[in-house]
């Protein structure tokens, strides 16, 4: 792992850790849903998967998460999902984006 990767999970840990505090300082644990995931590529050293198709990277990845119940899990993932796609789709760096502003009325202009 490279210093700087060590250097900054540390920091974010440090910021996780902050977010948890700030919570519980105002007593909303019980009001607060946290889903929290950074993960660093581990770029340097790549691997080929078995059947030879794909190279791979691997990740050290951060997490918290502070949920009631997998159901309220499901609830979070499904919200971040959606939100990205939604992102996705105002990107005007994406086809989809253009696709979809033509399926809408049909004018690019």
């Amino acid at each position: 792992m490279k210093e700087s990767h060590k250097d900054c999970i540390i920091e974010v840990q440090e910021l996780m850790a902050a977010i948890n505090e700030t919570i519980a300082k105002y007593g909303l644990e019980k009001e607060v849903v946290v889903a929290l995931a950074v993960g660093f590529l581990d770029l340097d050293d790549p691997s080929v998967t078995p059947d030879a198709k794909e190279i791979t990277v691997g990740m050290n990845l951060l997490s918290s998460v502070t949920v009631e119940d997998e159901d309220e899990l499901d609830d979070v993932l499904s919200y971040v999902a959606d939100a990205y796609k939604i992102e996705k789709e105002s990107d005007p760096s994406n086809i989809n984006y253009w696709i979809n502003r033509m399926n809408n009325n049909g004018d690019v202009n």
